[in-house]
């Protein structure tokens, strides 16, 4: 018979801590790779145009299209080129693209498909050619008219709808709804960046009352730590991966940065609109010490300073949705933007200059146009005039900084971008995929998973005024969002793919360096909370980089998270050796000591529900209790059994993960 360990076979003081961490680790990474895979019937945007995005379109897609042939969607497919159209859809003879193809006749040189890739491409000509759009084009309605504010509870139905009626026609059944505690922690974490605090969690858990929920939701949106979460958020997704250093000292702006995160913050959660926030970074000029928001331009820049072309690329990244990297050298052949498209958008920016400290706007005739630079490659010299893109020519006005202009058609309600781009964001944002992905390719070769979703959630957000707070009520209320992770034992990993993939349930995902630290300094009571692996006072921290002596961003170094996929667990041995091994973590927690000296004096059983609370957001298991029970009671010194529970709760993987 297999022993089942008990809590006090676990806690510090009795346990081989390598054995510890191997099985934490093995049971994270099972928990990791049960959401790896993909469904296996091909459709054109998931699996057939990555090949010929890769192999065909340099020569027949885009703004090329050799032979008059367009590879880039089904209908232009079936119009084909010169020689007529380019598949029949069910007939793999009767293609003339895949007989090219199959004959290694396509593409021209020495890179042709592999076996894997012209297998894909056979199926799915001979199944019909199916797609996504397709698949889910009856449902792009958005079912709420366009250009009226509705009430979250109605947007919240709709959403469902979308979503449920979408997963019946791939046979699939949503998961069940979460459990309170499940909810519970999720959204604390989602809204304000940590886990409840255990007298929230056992208010919230007593709660009989059948809206809860929502009341919980509007509560966590009127907070400053709504703001400041949603701050730090949107500082991530702006700063690049490694900050500018100072050209003299090499001092990186990371308080700066800060700085702006703050910035953010405080606009989120007193409830500035989107659009008013965007201008005022677009617009922004002075000194950052009385303006922190002056560091975007850096920030997107090079090398700390501000450059036209840096800032058009985050500004059609960031505000909509749209990426415009490769058409800065050339035209893109897989998008629709062209060379001049991308500088087009540079030259209101042109004659912004200076650094992530100061930012000023020359005032001239000639500065709604730009000259394309050497570091373009091409086309080195020619001058390009200011246009919104997508657009026509932009009609200067002479008068005022240029950016206004572009900022005036960026935030207008019917822009086709920027309602879009801050919807599809905050979807990621929640459920760890995007409608679109990746979030800033936005594009018709690119389409939203759920169209009618996508479309409904930018016009609500653009009727709202851009309400971060509505939309966010929105989307929190809904039945998808507070769908649990867990799924019923024997569900095949395929089922668990399609179901997350389609937003049946809610994937797991691991904290962000942020929550974990902030979640961790709660549980401690300790807004200082250091581990660094390494004391600056002991002298031995010469050969470290410079976060090494900052406390905040030497954690944030170290358990870094994967931006761009949630979902992915990126700690390893680092990590757990800090969580195992630190010995703050075993020195003490001044918010226990303040919950022990409630009147009356706590049991040790209202003291272990209470560590459960503040960290895993539940009460314990019979079992749980019965064994941590028995480790107190065994022990010499309860503060330090406490302590020992304490940090079991902190190093289990259920409090790593947001589930």
């Amino acid at each position: 018979m297999t022993k089942r360990h008990t809590i006090s076979e676990t806690l510090p003081s009795r346990t081989d801590r390598r054995s510890v961490l191997c099985l934490m680790l093995a049971a994270m990474l099972v928990l990791i790779f049960s959401q790896s895979g993909k469904a296996a019937d091909p459709l054109l945007e998931r699996d057939v145009l990555p090949i010929l995005a890769k192999q065909c379109m340099g020569c027949h897609g885009g703004l090329k299209k050799e032979g008059g042939l367009d590879l880039r969607t089904v209908a232009a497919m079936l119009k084909g080129g010169e020689t007529g159209p380019a598949v029949k859809p069910g007939s793999v003879e009767q293609s003339i693209l895949w007989k090219r193809i199959s004959a290694d006749e396509m593409p021209e040189g020495k890179n042709k498909l592999s076996a894997k890739e012209k297998g894909v491409l056979r199926q799915w000509i001979a199944s019909g050619m199916p797609t996504l759009a397709g698949r889910l084009g009856r449902h792009a309605d958005s079912l709420l008219p366009a250009g009226k504010k509705h009430e979250p509870r109605q947007v919240a139905e709709v959403i469902d709808n979308h979503i449920n009626t979408a997963l019946a026609a791939s046979h699939l059944k949503p998961a069940p709804r979460s459990d309170d505690a499940e909810f519970l922690r999720r959204v604390y974490l989602d809204l304000t960046g940590r886990v409840p605090t255990g007298q929230q969690a056992a208010t919230f858990l007593d709660d009989s009352s059948g809206d809860k929920r929502a009341k919980l939701i509007d509560t966590l949106l009127t907070t400053p730590e709504f703001g400041e979460q949603f701050g730090r958020t949107w500082r991530d997704w702006i700063c690049p991966p490694e900050l500018p250093s100072d050209a003299n000292g090499g001092k990186q702006p990371h308080r700066e940065a800060q700085a702006f995160g703050k910035w953010l913050g405080e606009r989120f959660a007193a409830g500035n609109s989107w659009d008013k926030i965007v201008r005022e970074i677009l617009t922004v000029e002075g000194e950052i010490k009385n303006q922190p928001h002056v560091i975007f331009f850096g920030l997107v820049g090079q090398d700390g300073k501000e450059t036209a072309d840096g800032t058009a690329r985050a500004v059609a990244s960031l505000f909509m949705g749209v990426q415009l990297q490769c058409a800065q050298c050339h035209d893109d052949p897989f998008r629709d933007w062209a060379q001049q498209d991308h500088w087009a958008l540079a030259a209101f920016f042109g004659n912004v200059n200076g650094d992530f400290k100061k930012i000023s706007e020359a005032k001239n005739k000639n500065s709604a146009q730009i000259t394309i630079p050497k570091s373009a490659f091409k086309n080195v010299g020619t001058n390009i005039p200011a246009a919104f893109l997508g657009s026509s020519a932009f009609a200067s006005s002479n008068e005022g900084a240029q950016r206004r202009h572009l900022v005036d058609w960026l935030t207008a309600k019917e822009n086709p971008y920027f309602a879009r781009a801050f919807a599809n964001r905050l979807w990621f944002y929640l459920f760890s995929q995007g409608l679109v992905n990746p979030v800033d390719d936005m594009r018709a070769l690119n389409p939203p998973t759920h169209p009618g979703l996508m479309n409904l959630l930018a016009n609500e957000f653009a009727a709202s005024g851009f309400d971060v707070k509505h939309l966010v009520r929105c989307v929190c209320n809904s039945s998808t969002y507070q769908h649990t992770s867990r799924v019923p034992s024997g569900t095949d990993e395929a089922t668990v793919v399609a179901l997350t993939e389609q937003f049946g349930r809610t994937p797991l995902r691991v904290m962000t360096a942020d929550m974990l630290y902030q979640s961790l300094q709660q549980a401690y009571g300790d807004p200082k909370l250091d581990l660094r692996a390494i004391d600056p006072k002991d002298g031995n921290s010469s050969g470290e980089s410079a976060p090494v002596a900052d406390v905040y961003l030497e954690f944030l170094r170290r358990f870094g998270t994967n931006e761009d996929d949630p979902t992915d667990f990126t700690h390893g041995i680092p990590q757990m050796l800090t969580m195992i091994n630190h010995p703050r973590l075993l020195s003490g927690s001044k918010a226990l000591d303040e919950f022990q000296k409630t009147d009356p004096k706590p049991t040790a059983k209202q003291t272990i529900e209470w560590l459960y609370l503040s960290t895993l957001s539940r009460q314990p298991t019979s079992d749980e209790l019965t064994d941590a029970m028995k480790y107190v009671d065994g022990s010499d010194e309860p503060a330090n059994a406490y302590i020992g529970v304490l940090w079991m709760l902190v190093n289990r993987s259920e409090y790593l993960f947001v589930r």
